[in-house]
């Protein structure tokens, strides 16, 4: 009984694992192929605007 729970709680963590990679892999290719702004819209906006208030020129 005991080495049936352990098993389940390895599976489990395997689970979470595998799924994590997979999260992180999409969002690293939805980064690379389109920009933040493809993950978070009007990221390079704020970004654009926080630069401006920190006092860097602008292109």
């Amino acid at each position: 009984m005991e080495n049936i729970i352990r098993q389940n709680k390895t599976s489990q963590v395997s689970t979470y694992i595998f799924a994590s990679v997979v999260f992180s892999f999409t969002f690293t290719a939805i980064t690379v192929a389109y920009g933040l702004d493809g993950v978070i819209m009007g990221a390079h906006d704020m970004f654009h605007d926080f630069r401006h208030v920190m006092g860097m020129p602008c292109h």
